[in-house]
């Protein structure tokens, strides 16, 4: 099936989370790369949306879908029973 690009995803790649600018981007969220540079994703997963907001997510948008993709990660973490 075609990937609609900016879209949640419905399921998460874990592998892909390796390569944040690349998940960023999948996201549409690229221009937030700057943002997580410094951060590993288990780190990243852990913000709620006050953390996003200091770290200067500003949009809205950005932040809901970033909050429900984060989510969505800790989720499959759970189910195949990997710390985050």
């Amino acid at each position: 099936t075609h990937k609609e690009k900016g879209k949640i995803p419905e399921t998460v790649d874990l592998e892909a989370l390796k390569d944040i600018p690349g998940w960023l981007r999948s996201l549409r969220l690229h221009k937030y790369t700057p943002t997580f540079e410094n951060m590993s994703w288990k780190e990243m997963i852990k913000l709620d949306e006050d953390a996003l907001i200091a770290k200067g997510v500003s949009a809205l948008g950005a932040r809901r879908k970033m909050l429900k993709v984060f989510e969505m990660v800790k989720k499959e973490m759970d189910m195949k029973g990997l710390e985050y």
